[in-house]
């Protein structure tokens, strides 16, 4: 494969809308695809007996990453680098090696066999690319990882997979440009000429011609010290064959010098009411990096407690805080039962859908990156004993609980902070209940490795996935009202699959079992209502 193709790339819109970058899940069949894909192109490079170095070079890489993956296939895919060096393959590389044959004699059974595949096969779509993309610049800003580093498959310090090649940096770089992400777009094509330099073939006149290229792309973006940098490790090289670039080495200079601010950089800037510039999604993310804790004075009356009402065996329970009411209760779940609600749920996911203002039809969200689907508690035994566990912990009145729901978070998944409970714009006629979420609890049916825990950024409080455990809270004060300090987030998955199984219980036929009072007592919580 020609290493400038990758100008040449042009990404193929499959008609399939699996969405495979919301769930871990769903990127087992995306390795399937390429397992038969490389066992196709084997055959072709086989046929033709010619040492097409470049093409096994290629083989030969994917294939070690296919080695290493054997090892663990979801310790692999839980790898957001590996699942977007997959897709990134899959969406764009593939159809550059179908080109390179195009001419070759025997190129027609490797084609014919791979168009036969196309129909049978899962395909990542447009969707699935940018999604990857945007998962990895999520968990770089949210953690604050270090393009380098990350490049590099270090994940906070860990080495958790195989690199990014400076093609993959500057793919990922290229489609943050064209979403006019311009502050992440900078690292990225940085990171690739970084890793360009580094090649044996970094020096050859068409190497220097793509740098030049990218020069063009800080230059529009007002990157202009980048761009300097790029034309003067050219002209180092070639500095007679590349004459053309000092007129413009002199305008940098001048800009620089100048401290001229402009170009797409300055001219982009967010909207005052976006949300991801606000003071609440900051304090998502320092709780999501653990910046922010409880303060010592907020945890001095907490208790770790054996709650043992109706159960044979006591439930160990541990206050995370107390007004509002939150805690977690350990080895709730057996591992047989975490392993078999996964099972079960794999088959039915779908991309998880929020509700919008007014509580109109449920619709999938960029702030809510996951797969879901639900179940009535009468489906299997372990669902029917999660319902007990709800009922016993709880002591709330089981029959207002809305269906199971399991969800699992693929790369960089993740929930923005949001209200379990609903506002006064909820329309409850289209609602099959007609009152509100009462409480909520999240069953907890995996670890994960690195981040995916759940965050409450007014409390603050992150709360680490634990497989087997149950964390509880309510939603609402004792009198009805919305509790908006419950706002909370499912801060994005660094390494690993999460998997959780959520359970809202309804405010009907609860009064003899935790009755309203009669007086409001929400005034506590107002500050938060529209904190910004």
């Amino acid at each position: 494969m020609k290493y400038l193709n990758i100008l040449a790339i042009v990404l193929h819109l499959a008609i399939s809308s699996a969405e495979f970058f919301s769930s871990t899940s769903s990127l087992e069949q995306l390795l399937r695809t390429e397992v038969i894909l490389l066992s196709e192109l084997q055959n072709y490079v086989n046929e033709i007996k010619e040492h097409a170095e470049l093409l096994q070079s290629e083989i030969d890489a994917i294939k070690a990453e296919h080695l290493s993956a054997s090892d663990s296939i979801e310790g692999y895919l839980n790898n957001p680098v590996n699942a977007f060096r997959l897709i990134k393959r899959l969406h764009s590389d593939w159809e550059t090696f179908e080109s390179n044959v195009e001419n070759e004699a025997s190129r027609i059974n490797y084609l014919e066999a791979i168009a036969g595949h196309r129909e049978n096969l899962s395909y990542p779509t447009k969707e699935d690319f940018v999604g990857t993309a945007l998962a990895l610049t999520r968990l770089q800003q949210t953690y604050q990882l270090d393009v380098g580093e990350l490049a590099s498959g270090m994940l906070n310090g860990v080495k958790y997979g195989a690199p990014m090649s400076w093609q993959d940096c500057f793919v990922l770089g290229q489609h943050l440009y064209e979403l006019r992400d311009y502050n992440n777009t900078v690292p990225w094509l940085q990171q690739s000429m970084q890793l360009l330099v580094q090649q044996h073939y970094a020096e050859e006149s068409a190497s220097l011609d793509f740098m030049e290229a990218v020069v063009s792309y800080h230059q529009a973006m007002g990157d202009y010290q980048n761009a300097l940098s790029l034309i003067n490790h050219v002209l180092s090289v070639q500095p007679e064959q590349r004459l053309h670039l000092l007129q413009t080495r002199f305008q940098l200079e001048q800009l620089i010098r100048d401290g001229v601010k402009r170009g797409l950089m300055h001219e982009v800037m967010r909207s005052p009411g976006d949300y991801h510039a606000s003071r609440e999604y900051q304090l998502y993310q320092q709780v999501c990096r653990q910046e922010l804790t409880p303060t010592s004075s907020a945890q001095r009356e907490l208790r770790c407690r054996l709650h043992s009402r109706l159960a044979y065996v006591p439930y160990k329970l541990e206050e995370l805080h107390l007004d509002p009411y939150v805690v977690q209760v350990h080895d709730v779940i057996s591992p047989k039962d975490s392993i078999a609600l996964q099972k079960l749920a794999r088959p039915e996911l779908q991309r998880s859908q929020v509700y919008t203002l007014g509580g109109s039809d449920p619709t999938s969200a960029n702030f809510r990156t996951s797969k879901g689907t639900s179940f009535h508690y009468g489906k299997h035994p372990a669902m029917q004993r999660l319902r007990q566990h709800m009922s016993t912990i709880s002591e709330l009145n089981m029959n207002s609980a809305e269906l199971l729901q399991i969800a699992n978070y693929g790369i960089g998944g993740h929930y923005e902070p949001h209200m379990d409970s609903f506002d006064e714009t909820h329309d409850y006629s289209q609602d099959v209940d007609s009152t509100n979420r009462l409480a909520t609890g999240i069953f907890y049916l995996s670890d994960v490795e690195a981040g995916g825990g759940t965050a409450f950024p007014f409390l603050p409080l992150l709360v680490t996935p634990e497989r087997g455990s149950l964390l509880f809270w309510y939603n609402l004060h004792p009198s009805g009202d919305q509790d908006y300090r419950t706002k909370h987030a499912g801060c994005p998955v660094l390494h690993g699959s999460k998997w959780i199984a959520n359970v809202w219980i309804r405010l009907r036929h609860q009064d003899q079992v935790r009755p309203c009072k009669l007086e409001r007592n929400h005034e506590i919580s107002l500050p938060y209502k529209n904190y910004s």
